[in-house]
């Protein structure tokens, strides 16, 4: 009985020991809170990337940098083991950055990498940077947080006010592998002091081909997804004869419909694929300037009339973008393929298709309310 009570002591003893040596110390990991991607030279064939990561420091308010040039990242990453004296980690990654010469070569084997990382997770903002990604990251600005926090703070509080589309890890993957959709994210840029969301990049499955402009980012929005809140600016300028008439809605929400009007015969023959997308629009007018009476309920609804021909303007110039550059960020080929049989969707030319459809823009703006411009 002894010497069994004994065996039992060594056995707990020896997995006690083996569960010890799988920890890892937290004062000597490095949790990496960036990454970004950039083109190590301009050199024709040169396949070198040019890999930084970001380590914050216990104080919160720096960050220890790395960056090197390499053939892949985990060959990057074998370098950053031997220049210091921590263990790199994955485990808190916040957002990785790619450089827009970059991202125009394609990203899909970086992101899949960290998709097979089981360390990283799914919420991973996923981010285009104009021109050096290497550079913004390196840089500190007067906010007083590590570069990785500013740019985490950044994107949350514009996503949160549907200014842009909230790119993670899992949403990037999601709608590359999906043949109905492609994938989208922001692109931010430096200022002097700061940094500043500067428009929205389309990809052609990985690879960053167009962008949206920053001033038509929440047109974008109205095509690109139902909104639950919002503000939004419009130049009606654009559409009228007064260059001085602007208008703002606040706290607007919109539904968006897209409806494929062409038959299944007409896709599966060769025809033009024919899409119709209606967009309704409420929200509280915030601001106008212009030669319309608020109090007139007759003039209140001219101003929705001209609001809702600009937002079918500016839908309708986003869409010849998408056209131009054979994107489908709206996921038209998704309402596409489901009206014929899925077999017969892979055989046809879904790019050519969706670039010589023809659009109808629908809108409809509501204004609930005129605040103090109306007594």
């Amino acid at each position: 009985m002894r010497k069994m009570k004994y065996k039992k002591g060594i056995l707990l003893v020896f997995v006690f020991l083996l569960g010890c040596s799988d920890q890892k110390i937290i004062e000597k990991t490095g949790f990496v809170r960036s990454i970004a991607y950039d083109v190590a030279n301009n050199k024709e064939g040169d396949d070198l990337i040019k890999l930084t990561i970001s380590i914050p420091k216990s104080n919160e308010k720096e960050a220890l940098i790395y960056s090197t040039n390499a053939k892949t990242s985990r060959e990057a990453r074998m370098i950053f083991d031997r220049q210091n004296n921590r263990k790199i980690v994955n485990g808190q990654v916040r957002q990785v950055l790619f450089g827009d010469k970059f991202a125009k070569k394609g990203i899909w084997k970086h992101i899949d990498a960290l998709v097979r990382d089981p360390s990283v997770g799914n919420r991973l903002h996923v981010l285009v940077v104009e021109e050096s990604a290497n550079k913004l990251l390196s840089r500190t600005y007067p906010q007083g947080q590590t570069v990785g926090e500013y740019i985490d703070d950044l994107i949350r509080t514009e996503a949160n006010t549907n200014d842009i589309p909230f790119t993670n890890l899992y949403s990037f993957a999601r709608d590359y592998y999906d043949d109905g959709t492609d994938p989208v994210c922001a692109i931010i840029n430096e200022t002097k002091d700061s940094l500043i969301i500067d428009g929205i990049a389309l990809f052609r499955n990985d690879q960053y081909v167009a962008k949206i402009k920053p001033e038509d980012k929440m047109f974008f929005a109205l095509l690109h997804d139902n909104l639950g809140s919002g503000n939004i600016y419009m130049d009606l300028s654009e559409i009228d004869q007064n260059p001085n008439e602007q208008a703002a809605l606040l706290y607007i929400s919109s539904k968006r419909k897209i409806h494929i009007v062409s038959s299944p015969d007409t896709l599966l023959h060769g025809g033009k694929l024919m899409v119709s997308i209606d967009i309704n629009i409420i929200g509280s007018l915030l601001e106008y300037s212009g030669e319309l009476n608020m109090k007139n309920n007759a003039d209140q609804k001219e101003l929705e009339s001209k609001m809702s021909a600009l937002v079918e303007k500016k839908s309708l110039e986003l869409v010849d973008i998408m056209k131009k550059n054979k994107v489908d960020p709206l996921g038209i080929g998704q309402y596409a393929r489901n009206i014929i049989p899925y077999s017969e969707w892979l055989k046809l030319p879904q790019r050519s298709i969706l670039s010589d459809a023809d659009y109808t823009i629908h809108a409809k703006v509501k204004i609930k309310d005129f605040g103090r411009l109306q007594q």
